[in-house]
């Protein structure tokens, strides 16, 4: 809420183990830019962690509402489709792929997905919904976020990579 960068302490780890479980990693950046610049910040942090380490699939970009009280609140669509292009070129220049995640909420209040797509950057689209029926294409689909995982207590988010 206050726009601090913080480090998941285990995401060297996590990426490792999926890597040999098997499993192909990508990686996202949950974002709370309120300018270019911050989100160029935001974009150098998530390079520097990752500091060459190979991902099989995008990194992320996740910029999401959190509430009235944050610093966030006010934010435009203008300024957050500033923010995602700035975060997203930042990403492609440090070579790695970058890839937008939002909700059909962001799309139609935030987010110019024309414009976005000309840009070549995939989508990961959260829409709880049975069948895909969004009018853009999207290469993932988060579909529930009530799923079961041995191990893993709570709901767990639900993905697909779609063909």
């Amino acid at each position: 809420s206050n726009g601090n960068l913080m480090t998941d302490q285990y995401v060297r780890i996590n990426l490792n183990g999926a890597r040999e479980a098997g499993i192909r990693v990508g990686a996202y950046f949950f974002s709370q830019a309120i300018s270019v610049e911050e989100a160029r910040q935001e974009a150098a942090y998530a390079l520097g962690i990752l500091d060459g380490f190979s991902l099989d699939l995008p990194l992320v970009y996740d910029w999401e509402y959190v509430s009235k009280e944050a610093r966030t609140a006010n934010m435009t669509g203008q300024t957050l489709m500033g923010c995602t292009i700035a975060f997203c070129e930042t990403i492609k220049a440090g070579g790695y792929q970058p890839m937008v995640y939002f909700n059909p909420h962001m799309e139609k209040v935030y987010l110019d997905l024309a414009v976005l797509q000309k840009k070549g950057y995939p989508f990961w689209l959260a829409h709880y919904t049975d069948t895909m029926t969004f009018p853009y294409r999207v290469q993932m689909w988060q579909y529930s976020y009530t799923g079961n995982v041995p191990g893993i207590e709570g709901g767990v988010d639900l993905n697909i990579i779609l063909p």
